[in-house]
């Protein structure tokens, strides 16, 4: 510890160091590495059974059936075992997604042309989460049910009489790539916008247009944006049980993980989940090391820092227009429309087949009403109020750690307060229920003891780099001078930071903390996991947060007094989109001015 207070100048600096990282060894890393301890005695041979690797596909990947004059085309996808399964699902999506989220990036950034406001809006309508309900809704519009959908009631008001819709594996595929192709939009997008001006202008300057300049210049300089946004797209795809779920497809490796939770036995026991997680957290950090291997082998020219001078948009000539207004808004409309129907699907009084049947306020009543379901709003925002300000010290004291403290250790909790971001939720779900109720079973800290506890401290774990980054950013453009200078007049470190550093950097602090904030409140994986340790939604006191009260609703085949559950579901998602769109609108106001993107690795 002396040796370590060597290091830094006072022990303010010391402390701002400490925090963050003693937190996130505790909370983080040693959770993380406890899944390690799930695999005692476990049988690695039970992994290679047809269940989890299946080399023989089992079924089709399109099925066609006629039955009269109607035509059914089922798109199911086929069975390779729980393990391929979900790396082949994932890497569809990252690719699907990549391709939507980059093209769009590049069409709204760099051309101008009729309806480009359009084209933004509806790329960035799926930024507001919903959490179950958005995949529900998708299953509406687009699945395969005996009731019919309602892209296959617009086909048959056209003529087509024919029915398309989307199941199983294909089902799960189709939802998540509408649900996550904005995160590479909005990363790309970012990158773009952080482009010298100067490098497009002597490309055109000499003779490029249009796609030339797109393929030569531009996506070289935006890679980086591109792939932060694919790599997340990839783990986020690998963990999401939203989809599976709603789709009623087990066999992947996020749903089997949150199979255990249900009822600890489900899937072989804690070998067996334990193994999963190992699996699921080794295919989400190679693909991040190659990711950053390949970006520090690369050479990009100089970006410009701060605020970058805009450059002139491009004209879009008619092969561009046809393709934007025939291939990419298609692709948007269909985005969109889940979200917009989560909002219809809200307000009506149920929606079983092609379309929603009548107009009512009562789902939101019933919000209020039902002790159970009320309670996942209070939990949620008072999880929010306990984790906020927790995330606001150990955010700031690493950033400013990492940004003005040039020790070792500052590289080191940099990368660690990074990590959460490229680490699946349900192995952090999981680790701290192997952790916790190892060290301290029976104890406030033990997720079968009282499981809210151990929710905030995930939430603040895992929500923090999205205040860290943005903290960081600020700290970044703001000068080491006007510290030093304050500090050679005779002020405190403890003073600097009360009165020079957080008056210059409260506004990209009060930005990180709302999208802290957003994404503790539409927490998925910890919440319907750790969460449902608590009880469940006929209990009014039980421990789960907004999330996981959506979970149960569109699991529910009924509810009381007649309401369709997935509505009420639906009520509830809508309140947390609306909330959503305020923070997005704020905090994104203050980091668009910085070329920052929202969500980075």
């Amino acid at each position: 510890m002396v040796e370590l207070g060597r290091r830094f100048r006072d022990r303010v600096a010391l402390a701002l160091f400490l925090l963050p990282t003693v937190y996130l060894v505790t909370f983080f890393v040693f959770p993380v590495a406890s899944v390690l301890l799930g695999l005692k005695d476990f049988d690695w041979g039970l992994l290679f059974s047809p269940f989890y690797f299946n080399l023989e596909p089992v079924g089709k990947m399109i099925e066609i059936r006629s039955f009269g004059p109607r035509t059914f085309v089922i798109v199911k996808g086929v069975d390779v075992g729980v393990v391929l399964n979900s790396l082949i699902n994932s890497a569809l999506v990252t690719l699907f997604a990549t391709l939507i989220g980059a093209s769009v990036a590049v069409l709204t950034a760099l051309f101008d042309f009729p309806g480009r406001r359009v084209f933004i809006f509806l790329a960035s309508l799926p930024l507001l989460v919903a959490p179950f309900v958005n995949a529900y809704v998708v299953k509406l519009l687009y699945g395969f049910n005996l009731q019919g959908n309602t892209i296959s009631f617009l086909l048959k008001s056209l003529g087509f009489d024919v029915v398309v819709g989307f199941t199983k594996l294909a089902g799960v595929t189709l939802a998540q790539t509408l649900a996550f192709f904005p995160i590479v939009y909005i990363n790309t997008l970012a990158a773009i916008m952080a482009i010298d001006a100067s490098l497009i202008e002597q490309a055109r300057n000499l003779g490029a247009r249009g796609f030339t300049v797109v393929r030569k210049v531009v996506l070289p300089l935006a890679m980086p944006g591109i792939l932060a946004g694919a790599t997340l797209v990839y783990i986020l795809s690998l963990e999401d049980v939203g989809a599976p779920i709603v789709f009623n497809f087990k066999n992947l490796v996020s749903y089997q993980v949150y199979e255990f939770f249900q009822e600890f036995t489900s899937i072989g026991g804690v070998g067996a989940a334990a193994a999963l997680c190992v699996i699921m957290l080794v295919a989400s950090l190679v693909p991040l090391a190659v990711v950053k291997k390949y970006l520090s082998l690369r050479y990009y020219a100089k970006l410009s820092r701060g605020a970058p001078r805009p450059f002139e948009r491009m004209r879009l000539g008619r092969v561009g227009m046809a393709a934007a207004y025939l291939l990419v808004l298609p692709v948007l409309v269909a985005a969109a429309a889940p979200q917009l129907g989560v909002f219809v699907l809200a307000f009506s009084e149920r929606w079983v087949g092609a379309l929603p049947q009548g107009f009512t306020l009562g789902n939101f009543e019933i919000i209020f009403s039902k002790p159970g379901v009320f309670r996942g709003i209070v939990n949620s925002l008072t999880y929010a109020a306990m984790a906020v300000p927790l995330i606001a010290v150990l955010g700031f004291s690493a950033a400013y750690t990492v940004a003005r403290e040039t020790v070792r250790g500052a590289g080191a909790l940099d990368l660690l307060s990074t990590a959460p971001l490229a680490v699946p939720g349900l192995v952090v779900a999981f680790g701290y229920f192997i952790f916790l109720h190892s060290v301290a079973p029976g104890s406030p800290l033990d997720p079968l003891t009282l499981p809210a506890a151990v929710l905030v401290i995930a939430y603040v774990a895992r929500k923090m780099p999205f205040t860290v980054r943005a903290v960081f950013t600020g700290l970044l453009q703001t000068p080491k001078e006007m510290e030093e200078v304050a500090e050679s007049l005779g002020a405190t470190r403890g003073t600097v930071l009360r009165k020079v550093v957080l008056p210059l950097t409260k506004r990209s602090l009060l930005a990180g903390l709302l999208l802290s904030s957003i994404y503790v409140l539409s927490e998925v994986s910890v919440s319907v996991t750790i969460g449902a340790l608590g009880g469940d939604v006929v209990d009014p006191n039980h421990a789960g947060p907004i999330t996981f009260v959506i979970m149960r609703l569109i699991q529910a085949p009924a509810f009381g007094g007649g309401a369709q559950p997935q509505a009420v579901a639906a009520a509830m998602a809508s309140i947390l989109m609306l909330i959503e769109a305020l923070v997005l609108f704020v905090a994104t106001n203050r980091l668009a001015r910085r070329g920052q993107s929202l969500i980075s690795v």
